[in-house]
């Protein structure tokens, strides 16, 4: 059996992971939908989005988007940032390694 090296630590959401998670990016004036580890790392606005109810079978529900406020951490790690409202993800030598394999892989 391999041994399991990096990224051991279970990550901290204090928010429902089930729900759409956007970020606000200003230099493209937009949101974007991203991955519960780059929301949780985005130093700008952040909002979710949740169904009301739910409802087996039912598709078309209604659903409410709510901005969220919580703690900005460094990327893939539970060290908590200071919000500057910078609109940029907060990176860390986790990221940097995520980012290196990726672009070997042509992602």
């Amino acid at each position: 059996m391999a041994e399991k090296r990096g990224e051991t630590e279970k990550l901290i959401n204090h928010f429902d992971t089930a729900g759409s998670m956007e970020v606000f990016m200003t230099n493209l004036d937009g949101w974007y939908r991203v991955t519960s580890k780059d929301f949780r790392s985005f130093n700008g606005l952040r909002k979710i989005t949740l169904p009301l109810t739910t409802e087996r079978g039912k598709v078309d529900v209604e659903m409410q988007a709510y901005e969220y406020y919580g703690p900005v951490y460094k990327w893939g790690t539970n060290t908590i940032i200071e919000y500057t409202n910078s609109g940029s993800l907060e990176t860390s030598k986790w990221w940097e390694q995520a980012n290196r394999i990726s672009k070997k892989r042509g992602a």
